[in-house]
């Protein structure tokens, strides 16, 4: 078979298919500044930073020229490894100014394919996802078969934290944790939100597995636990991460039981 070459117009076109999903929080936060990255880049250094609202970061793939920007935008696209983030939401036209100037200040004009300077607690830097998780706010309740334990990650969760640092900072390390056999499933959440669902094998003593991610200290004599598991399959995902679960409340527990009848 011959080998196929996408134009630039099919590649946009599909590129613009993948990230039209985002339009509807992308309408509801207000002005915004976005950064264009390789997400190849562990680094994530921005290539372009902008601002806007509504739908604006989509139109540098919906609109071509000639220009370094979307030089870089056709070949990430066509690699796949385009990555847009919001770097702060719900802002007003002159506080997206000021900010998209001091973020460009801050790199320097050298260091992105941005033409000029820009003109002159919000949520700091998030994906694309991450905003349609928190502006959307779609409920879910979790059904009695993935009941589990629901973490709340709200003082050690950062947005763009590896998949790794996720886990470790769920699986462990929990005082009188309930190891109920019904709780098969563990969920990472920040602010109600649902970040990731991983299914546990086991529960072990803390300190028993090496961290990677965290520098923590567990004396020999503690009485913590760490459980052991694996990200669950696609379709428990598909149904609860980026949903807001409906939960009792936790009356200052860092966990609390989901799933599970009145």
């Amino acid at each position: 078979m011959p080998i196929v070459k996408l134009s630039t117009f099919a590649l946009r076109k599909q590129g613009l298919k993948d990230f039209s999903k985002y339009s509807k929080a992308l309408g509801m936060a207000k002005f915004y500044v976005y950064a264009f990255y390789d997400t190849e880049d562990a680094a994530k250094k921005p290539f372009y930073i902008g601002k806007g609202k509504s739908e604006r970061c989509l139109d540098h793939i919906k609109y071509n020229d000639d220009s370094p920007k979307s030089e870089r935008i056709n070949h990430l696209l066509k690699t796949g490894n385009l990555g847009i983030d919001i770097l702060r939401h719900g802002m007003d036209e002159a506080t997206a100014k000021l900010v998209e100037a001091t973020c460009i200040d801050l790199l320097g004009v050298g260091e992105l394919t941005n033409k000029v300077r820009g003109s002159s607690s919000l949520m700091g830097r998030i994906t694309l996802d991450e905003l349609n998780h928190l502006l959307l706010k779609q409920e879910t309740e979790i059904a009695p078969e993935h009941a589990g334990l629901a973490f709340l990650l709200n003082s050690t969760y950062k947005s763009g934290m590896s998949a790794l640092a996720l886990y470790e900072a769920t699986r462990g390390v929990w005082a009188k944790v309930p190891k109920d056999e019904n709780l098969q499933f563990a969920y990472a959440t920040y602010g109600g939100l649902v970040m990731e669902v991983y299914e546990i094998q086991c529960w072990l003593k803390a300190g028993s597995q090496q961290y990677f991610t965290r520098e923590l200290v567990i004396p020999p004599e503690t009485n913590r636990s760490e459980f052991v598991g694996r990200i669950a399959s696609p379709e428990i995902r598909e149904l609860y991460v980026g949903k807001l679960i409906k939960k009792s409340r936790s009356h200052g527990s860092p966990f609390v039981k989901v799933g599970l009848a009145e």
